[in-house]
């Protein structure tokens, strides 16, 4: 069939889960992730043993899962002095009924007296958390995905942004989906180093780099500085400028 309506009815059934995995990657972007819900399948290790996975939304290959209650994985006993790496994997399963399930698995690395890497996965594996073991001690489980956002935080966000050194400005800042604009103005009149923490900005998640007004001529900039993750801007003043120098920075929301 080359057109249909899977939201419609036909009288018989016709939905399957083919059908719904389609519209769900159409609608979300990717066939493999996290969406935000719950404790996004939080894992903490209660023992050398036992891994703890909490609430969370996931999705495989198109098809949708959730876990509605943490549940306990068994984690095998380390080796003394070699290291491994197993992984927490959310995997997809189909008989040759046609059944259908997704359920969590723990794969168990190689042990090694070098550094540990990952076990291979299959494609049917979504991978959730590394649990590193360095003799029979496990450590803290490793986050391997990034949450999806829901599409009500792709809404437009404005902010109210004050800065700790009255020499710099915001004017502005507005955060839509996953990233943040923000500008404002310097007063720069004398060479030197500058530092601000502008409070109420959205944290950056990598350190990003701001451009000033005067970067838009053909001379070298007479300013130049970078926004921090935790919203501190280091400025390097080269050369006085007039007062209200105009700056902005566009970057990546936590």
């Amino acid at each position: 069939m080359a057109f249909e309506a899977v939201d419609a009815c036909f009288g018989t059934p016709h939905i399957s889960s083919d059908d719904l995995a389609a519209l769900n990657e159409a609608t979300i972007g990717k066939r493999d992730c996290v969406m935000k819900w719950g404790d996004d399948f939080k894992a903490v290790m209660t023992s050398a043993n036992t891994c703890l996975i909490g609430t969370g939304v996931g999705m495989v290959g198109g098809k949708r899962f959730w876990n509605q209650a943490a549940i306990s994985l068994t984690v095998q006993s380390g080796t003394q002095g070699q290291k491994r790496n197993d992984l927490v994997v959310a995997r997809y399963a189909k008989t040759g009924a046609g059944i259908e399930s997704i359920t969590p698995v723990v794969i168990k690395g190689t042990p090694t007296t070098d550094a540990a890497a990952d076990p291979e996965v299959t494609a049917n594996d979504l991978k959730l958390w590394r649990i590193p073991l360095d003799g029979i001690n496990a450590g803290a489980p490793v986050k391997l995905f990034e949450t999806v956002a829901p599409l009500s935080a792709l809404g437009q966000t404005t902010y109210a942004v004050s800065s700790s050194d009255a020499r710099i400005s915001v004017d502005a800042c507005t955060a839509c989906g996953g990233l943040v604009f923000m500008a404002g103005r310097i007063n720069a009149t004398e060479p030197g180093w500058l530092s601000t923490t502008l409070t109420g900005s959205p944290k950056a998640k990598v350190r990003a780099g701001v451009v000033f007004g005067r970067n838009s001529t053909w001379n070298a900039p007479a300013i130049t500085a970078t926004l921090g993750k935790d919203s501190d801007m280091i400025v390097q003043v080269t050369e006085a400028v007039g007062n209200s120098e105009t700056w902005s920075v566009t970057y990546l929301k936590a």
